[in-house]
């Protein structure tokens, strides 16, 4: 990694923190809508220089997928980093699972006891437990997404034949060459 690399990473994170601080402090809609545009310009940033720090191992690793040689224990070390690595260490860093399926049960047996008493008093605080629903079932759904995804990516890691190979090679060379991915 460059030194100019390292300083931009260091410098968007201090932004970032100097932003939470200040949300943190006084919460308000417009300091989270701008932590949220430094956490998509960090992550970009950060998976820019996970790909750059990997290309040459990369291309190694494509070179003897598309030749169709036998992969070393550093190319599947590859393969996962620009795989899954990001969901692998989204789930090492998740903490609040079990409290999201807490909090969902518990609105669900909430909608349950209002369910046979909704009048024009009861209708609202029901929409707002409706709404506080919507908001958590998607946080629960990308966690099972991303570690239904890991799961997928470790069966498929036995012998690869020369269709994985080629799919695989496809998807390193998108990423090395891809700002989005």
């Amino acid at each position: 990694m460059t030194t100019a690399t390292t300083t931009e990473l260091a410098d968007c994170i201090a932004t970032l923190k100097q932003a939470g601080e200040r949300a943190l402090t006084n919460p308000h809609m417009d300091d989270f809508l701008e932590i949220e545009r430094y956490l998509g310009q960090l992550e970009s940033m950060v998976r820019e220089t996970q790909q750059s720090m990997w290309s040459r191992e990369a291309k190694d690793t494509i070179r003897r997928l598309e030749r169709q040689e036998p992969l070393t224990p550093q190319d599947h070390d590859v393969i996962r980093t620009f795989i899954v690595s990001d969901a692998e260490h989204y789930l090492d860093q998740e903490n609040n699972f079990g409290e999201w399926l807490n909090e969902f049960r518990r609105l669900i047996e909430e909608m349950g006891k209002r369910a046979n008493t909704v009048d024009r008093e009861s209708i609202g605080p029901l929409r707002g437990v409706l709404k506080d629903a919507n908001r958590l079932v998607p946080d629960i759904r990308n966690y099972l997404e991303e570690k239904q995804r890991v799961q997928k990516f470790d069966l498929t890691q036995g012998d690869l034949d020369a269709q994985t190979r080629e799919l695989l090679a496809r998807v390193l060379k998108e990423q090395l060459t891809s700002s989005n991915r």
